[in-house]
């Protein structure tokens, strides 16, 4: 029987990849979950793994430093933090999700998702099990010139809580949610008559159906504030039954440049029945169910009210104003001559006389007539 020798020319592939394959076989096994020592190896100092998401979830909202967050911080913080809770693993707590996967979910700009995510980590409740890596920098790829088929890998990290997290109750001592929150008094804030504190942000917002919104604001009256704007609407929604079909906070964003403007609700209500040259719109509808959009039909009715510049014409109140007061100045200007000639008729009457003492009568009488005959001797003096 004879011996098999191998080939002196095979030895050198052969070498080589037994060579290529203990390269690989040097990097971690991504396909499996990663070993509880490096996962305990993880969990940064103090903090514990979480037992649950729904414990990683609760702990957060409770954290003191979590609720001295201001309000869209403490909103988009959480955000984040459920996408990372959603995506672990229920065995191991490890969550792999990419940031391109959290914007995707959470609607925010990557820079915010990197800074919330960032600040879970610095505070411990995220343990980096392992760093983000690319083929080029990642250990036994020879700088990306051995491709391990895993492509870019993104960070895995446990979700952790704090070892002190656990309430302990002893007897005769309420609990945290037995025990009811005393504040000072404070007339700009509500009272929280809430058990829990930490709990307070998990309630349900107050709807709108009821809002406080001034029902008496007058109909001929120009709001000036964005409250008053609200309120103005509001009574807007009260006059009209095709108004009362969007809500006063819709309205007042519809009808902005008008109410900035200087209009009153009266205003709108004239505009949507007649136009700038007090020709009536005709209605070719009987109710308005048969409308198919409304906030497009009081746009079509509102912009025969704007120039072609974009600028909103002068409402019905407005031009009612300015003719008030182009009446009152000609009014003013026509007394004012008539005392003019008056003292003139006086002066020319001389010194003695009934002119004179029709004058001296006048002058103690009426301030107005002094004052004009003051005036007209200083034109006279001065014109001499």
């Amino acid at each position: 029987m004879t011996a098999f020798k191998a080939d002196p020319t095979d030895q050198a592939p052969l070498g080589g990849a037994r060579k290529r394959a203990a390269r690989i076989s040097d990097a971690p096994d991504f396909t499996r979950s990663p070993p509880r020592a490096l996962i305990a190896a993880a969990v940064p100092r103090g903090m514990r793994r979480a037992s649950s998401q729904k414990a990683f979830l609760r702990a957060l909202r409770e954290d003191p430093g979590v609720l001295d967050l201001r309000y869209d911080g403490y909103g988009n913080l959480l955000r984040v933090a459920q996408i990372v809770a959603w995506a672990a693993d229920w065995k191991t707590m490890c969550s792999r999700p990419t940031i391109a996967k959290i914007v995707e979910e959470t609607g925010l700009s990557k820079a915010t998702v990197k800074r919330w995510i960032r600040w879970l980590r610095e505070h411990g409740w995220l343990g980096v099990v392992e760093q983000g890596s690319t083929v080029r920098f990642r250990k036994g790829t020879s700088a990306g010139l051995d491709d391990d088929g895993l492509g870019n890998r993104a960070a895995l990290w446990v979700i952790c809580i704090p070892r002190d997290i656990a309430r302990v109750s002893t007897p005769g001592t309420p609990s945290d949610e037995e025990r009811c929150v005393s504040e000072p008094p404070s007339l700009s804030l509500p009272r929280r008559d809430k058990e829990d504190p930490t709990r307070t942000r998990e309630a349900p917002r107050r709807a709108r159906g009821n809002p406080r919104i001034s029902p008496t604001w007058g109909l001929h009256q120009s709001p000036r504030t964005k409250r008053d704007r609200l309120a103005a609407c509001e009574r807007l929604r009260q006059e009209s039954s095709v108004l009362r079909r969007m809500t006063a906070w819709y309205l007042r964003w519809l009808l902005r440049a008008f109410l900035l403007a200087g209009w009153t609700p009266a205003d709108v209500l004239h505009a949507l029945d007649v136009r700038p040259d007090d020709s009536v719109w005709t209605y070719t509808w009987s109710s308005a169910d048969e409308l198919r959009h409304i906030p497009g039909w009081v746009r079509n009715r509102l912009a025969a009210w704007v120039s072609g510049d974009g600028q909103v014409l002068s409402s019905r109140s407005q031009r009612v104003a300015a003719i008030a007061r182009e009446v009152e100045e000609l009014r003013r200007r026509r007394a004012e001559e008539q005392e003019r000639r008056l003292a003139q008729r006086v002066d020319a009457g001389g010194q003695d006389g009934p002119a004179a003492r029709a004058r001296a009568l006048l002058v103690a009488t009426s301030p107005s007539f002094a004052a004009a005959l003051r005036r007209t001797g200083q034109r006279r003096r001065n014109a001499r």
